[in-house]
């Protein structure tokens, strides 16, 4: 359908992105020694700030638990092919998060903080890559921008605190698509890159399946088609490509599906095809993501319009400065937006891998505007007050928070005034140099970026923490239970995953939902006890324990509820009449 137009086509890329504007960034040059380390160092500090405080907070329900009790079951049964949640095969996905999660858990303890290591560390890993190799596709400093901008990205910081599975996909792809596009970048291709890139491919298919290689093969091929230069891929590339994916992934495959028979139907057609046509229980418009990108990358997304113009603009000045290895981050990045917005099944975390793409599209955007000397146009103009209105934004959002955070602690802490204070200080500060000529310069920039850091860690170390603490079962479960440390914990319909992070000293059981009869006759024989049940059953529930139960819900958690014995005056009166006679 397209071969009619393919000139056209090809022409009109190529006058959007310009070869003349391409240029082989050199390494050795551009930047000293000292600013080199300043740079890794900032870049290295900032994202450890953001990404590493604090992450000792309990785990979020129903993803963290699950993911978290999947690595716990696997440790305990040795079962390293099979994942199993509740000791039933878990094929939802491939088990590389899960090895990794069990393996942090073996070093470093069953804890919150082990839990979410191997998500923190491949959103850091994320942020060094790209930096280090996007370097040498847009420059050093458009990288560094790009990366320092992701490292201010509000949903890409939080999914890397989380124990999910997309930081660890969206490391891979980003790995995937620099790796591949170094390798054919040159007039010379550069085999060692491509397989890099196969092997980097190949980890993400074993991360979160084949979505991994649909997402990085076709910005490749496509890119290289619309130049139909050197960087183009011919079918010996793609035979590499692949022989990292059948060494790395294939054998688990197989293994797999030795030992689950339902394996290849559930996985491939249920999960995978079956998903992304009818959309399970998370079918959303096609626009959905839209809006997400925008509160994911906040406050880096201020600079969305900007870039924006500078990608679309047809304009010669913007014309010129803009290359084909932006087209390669814009083709990349359009790419995994389209392809989630055409899925039905559409989560927000499902785009993560698009935002190290947009980032360094967004790095060279401030590299050609703001940051070059001399630079005259609409797009500098225009964000001249860029700092100190992104300043004043951020106080504002700093501020909102805050007020959260206080509403569902029901208490002031000291974290809250303190960052109120320094929310006091800042915007005295802007307003006093609102008019002068610092309030445009760099290091306004750097002063707003500072505010940015600040936000995000308020928002990961306090504000999040806080959201966990109270909408955790198993927190308040505990403060309950605390009321008699020799009361039973009864889960009856609802999953005790991740219970051993919070109950692991006190007397558990769990009856499924199919066991209510079972479940009746155990609760027959306590006293009081603790029940932790799901809201939608609770009238039925009530109405098989009343008898010898009365239930109290707790203020706090409508799963959590205090079970009261009602015979217990009755037996303890039939005790006594036996003892006198």
């Amino acid at each position: 359908m397209l071969i009619p137009y393919k000139a056209k086509i090809r022409q009109a890329w190529k006058d959007h992105f310009p070869a003349s504007a391409q240029h082989i960034v050199s390494l050795a040059s551009g930047w000293s020694r000292r600013q080199r380390c300043l740079a890794w160092a900032s870049l290295i500090a900032t994202a450890c700030v953001v990404l590493g405080a604090n992450l000792a907070y309990p785990l979020i329900e129903p993803d963290e638990t699950r993911y978290a009790q999947i690595a716990i079951e696997m440790i305990k049964s040795r079962d390293w092919v099979t994942p199993t949640l509740d000791g039933e095969p878990y094929l939802d996905k491939p088990p590389l998060m899960y090895w990794l999660t069990a393996l942090s858990f073996q070093t470093f303890g069953t804890t919150e903080t082990a839990a979410r290591l191997p998500s923190m560390l491949a959103a850091l890993a994320t942020v060094l890559f790209v930096f280090g190799w996007g370097s040498r596709v847009v420059g050093r400093r458009s990288a560094w921008l790009g990366a320092m901008s992701l490292s201010l990205c509000g949903g890409f910081v939080l999914s890397g605190r989380f124990l999910i599975l997309d930081s660890l996909l969206t490391f891979f792809t980003t790995l995937c698509l620099l790796s591949g596009y170094i390798a054919v970048r040159g007039q010379r291709h550069r085999p060692v890159w491509w397989m890099v890139s196969g092997v980097a491919c190949a980890l993400g298919v074993l991360t979160k399946g084949p979505v991994a290689l649909v997402l990085c093969a076709p910005p490749l091929v496509v890119s290289g088609w619309l130049r139909a230069d050197h960087s183009r891929t011919r079918v010996l590339h793609w035979v590499a490509f692949v022989v990292p994916m059948v060494v790395v992934c294939v054998p688990w495959y197989i293994a797999v599906a030795k030992f689950n028979s339902q394996f290849v139907d559930y996985f491939f057609w249920e999960h995978n095809y079956q998903r992304f046509m009818r959309g399970s229980n998370h079918e959303q418009p096609f626009w959905f993501y839209i809006p997400i990108v925008f509160a994911a990358m906040f406050p880096a997304s201020l600079l969305l319009p900007s870039m924006g113009v500078f990608v679309v603009s047809p304009a010669n000045r913007k014309r010129s400065l803009r290359s084909k290895d932006l087209g390669f981050l814009v083709c990349g990045a359009i790419w995994v937006l389209v392809f989630f917005s055409a899925a039905s099944c559409k989560l927000p975390t499902y785009i993560l891998p698009a935002i190290p793409l947009i980032c360094l599209a967004m790095g060279v955007m401030l590299d050609q505007t703001v940051f070059r000397r001399g630079a005259v146009d609409r797009i500098t103009n225009y964000l001249i007050p860029f700092p100190r209105r992104a300043t004043m934004i951020l106080v504002m959002a700093c501020i909102a928070m805050i007020g959260v955070d206080a509403w569902l602690a029901a208490a002031i802490s000291p974290a809250d005034v303190l960052s109120a204070i320094v929310c006091v200080v800042v915007l005295a500060i802007v307003v006093a140099n609102w008019n002068c000529d610092i309030a445009a310069g760099r290091s306004a920039w750097a002063g707003t970026a500072a505010v940015a850091v600040g936000v995000m860690l308020f928002a990961s170390t306090v504000l999040l923490p806080t959201i966990s603490s109270e909408r955790s079962v198993y927190v308040e479960t505990c403060r309950v239970a605390d009321a008699d440390a020799n009361a039973t914990i009864v889960f009856f319909g609802e999953k005790p995953h991740g219970a051993t992070f919070h109950l692991s000293q006190r007397q558990t059981v769990a009856f499924p939902i199919e066991w209510e009869d079972e479940f009746v006759g155990f609760a027959s024989k306590q006293r009081d006890f603790v029940l932790v049940t799901d809201d939608a059953r609770i009238e039925r529930t009530r109405k098989s324990l009343a008898s010898t139960h009365r239930l109290t819900v707790s203020p706090r958690h409508e799963h959590v509820y205090q079970a009261t014995r009602v015979t217990q005056a009755t037996e303890t009166v039939a005790s006594a009449g036996k003892v006198s006679r």
